[in-house]
Formats: structure tokens, sequence, C-alpha cells
């Protein structure tokens, strides 16, 4: 009897507290799967400001001189983030994944892992798959690290937001583009990044939060059934994968007894083929 109060007591705290700073992995109510932790930053307001891009830094390089009709991507995965307090678990899993089904489906991936994700590295690659965003080209970006209040987040601690990120890809001319965000309150950058010829896939809304998968999935959840619709359903449309993603990560989601909110946003006319 004793033993079932104390498991109780312990429930009652999981659910009251969520995440926090104090405890920033929260375990579901069997202990096997970890929602993502919020991002901890203690800095103060106006160093934070500082270390955000925002709309006015908004930037353009030259389109390099490359074949048209080409397919490229980027594929950013951050674990490993400055000090050891927002360190995560899966996210280099995910991007590694990305970039073994991206180069099978004949992309020339261009990824940042880890510690290499820094804002300069961030940003500069960036501008370059958005010089690259020409009419004939093929262009997918895919995230899994931290996400906070419509910001990604550097393995340097900077924020890049949405409003940053979508002016980025403002007036390129590629129409056949895919986007996917595996991070916690990211379904802000699905707003500005909507155009036609584009499919946004978030692995949460603005609010809540995103989850690792358990031991034997080895991915974040939205990922890891991405992941599951290429290889073991076949799919090969961007929006029949993000379907399939977000329905078996709401069905995860019920199963765990936890709150997920995956969705994407289809603007592309008939079906994207990666």
């Amino acid at each position: 009897m004793k033993k079932l109060s104390i498991l109780l007591a312990i429930a009652l705290i999981v659910l009251i507290t969520g995440c926090s700073q104090d405890s920033p992995v929260t375990p579901t109510l069997d202990g096997s799967s970890l929602q993502r932790p919020e991002f901890v930053d203690t800095r103060p307001e106006a160093v934070q400001d500082a270390y955000t891009l925002t709309a006015a830094d908004v930037f353009q390089v030259p389109a390099p001189t490359v074949a048209k009709a080409t397919k490229y991507a980027l594929v950013i995965g951050i674990s490993d983030y400055e000090g050891t307090v927002n360190d995560l678990q899966y996210c280099d899993d995910d991007a590694q994944d990305w970039i073994a089904y991206l180069q099978s489906q004949g992309y020339q991936v261009t990824s940042l892992i880890d510690m290499a994700a820094t804002e300069a590295a961030f940003s500069a690659a960036v501008a370059d798959l958005a010089a690259l965003s020409v009419a004939g080209n093929q262009i997918v970006f895919a995230y899994s690290g931290h996400g906070s209040k419509g910001n990604m987040i550097s393995a340097d601690l900077h924020y890049l937001s949405k409003a940053w990120f979508g002016g980025m890809f403002d007036g390129v001319t590629s129409t056949a583009m895919f986007f996917s965000f595996d991070a916690c309150q990211i379904g802000d950058f699905a707003d500005e990044l909507d155009a036609s010829g584009r499919v946004v896939a978030c692995g949460s809304d603005a609010h809540h939060f995103s989850y690792d998968g358990t031991a034997d999935m080895q991915n974040g959840v939205f990922t890891y059934f991405q992941m599951e619709g290429f290889d073991s359903e076949g799919l090969i449309f961007a929006e029949d994968d993000s379907d399939y993603a977000v329905s078996e990560m709401l069905a995860w989601g019920k199963t765990y007894h936890v709150k997920v909110t995956p969705f994407y946003v289809d603007n592309y006319a008939g079906d994207l083929d990666f």
C-alpha cells in the first residue's frame, strides 16, 4: 500500500510540473518515453535579444552557377548544445536518418550536426539553400533540435526566429519545397513558410512539446514515424508521409497518455515526390 501511494504521488508530481528547469526531462507514467526538455536560458533578456536573428537580419547570397533540375537538402540535428543543461538525446540520430534517406533519393545534402551547427554555420547554410531554391530545383530542409517560442536554437545558443527563417525564403522561385521541424513549440514556422509549392511538417504546434521515442526507436517520435513511412510503408510523396507521421504520432500519444500536436501544411499542387 505504501509503495502504491508513493507511485501515485510521483505520477501526480509529473502531471503537475510537466517540463521544468529543475527537471528538464520528464518521463511518461511508465518511464519509457521522454518529453524533450524546454530550452533553458538564464541570460538577461537584453543578451537573448542580441543573440536573436530577426526579420531585420534576413540576407541573400548570389545563386551559384549550378545545373537546374537538381535536388538539394540541408539537414540540421543538434543533441549536443553549448554547456550541458540543454543537451538532447536523439536529434543527431534524426539528422543521420534524414541524410541517409535523402541521399538515397538523389539529393545533394549539406548537414550540420551538433556543435557544427553554430549560428554562423547555420545561417550561412540556410542562405546557401535559399540561393539554390530556384525554379526547377527541388529543396528539402530538415531540423531536429530545440524549439522555443517560435525559434530554432543553434548549438551556440542563438535564436533563429521564424520571421528570419521565413524571410530567407521569401521570393525564391522553387515550386517544390519540403520543410520538416522536429522540435518543441515550432508550429509557427508553418505560417511563416506558407506559400505555394511547399509542404511543411511540424512535430508540434506553437505551444506544445515534441517527444523522444522509446529506446528501441532511437529517434524523435515525429522523425521516427516519418522514417517508418518511407522505409516500412514505402511512401514516396511528402504529403502521404507527413499524413502517416502525424496519424501515427497522435496514436502514440494516446498510448502513452501525452499531449502531442503534430501537423503538416500542404500548399503543393499535386503530390510532392521525394
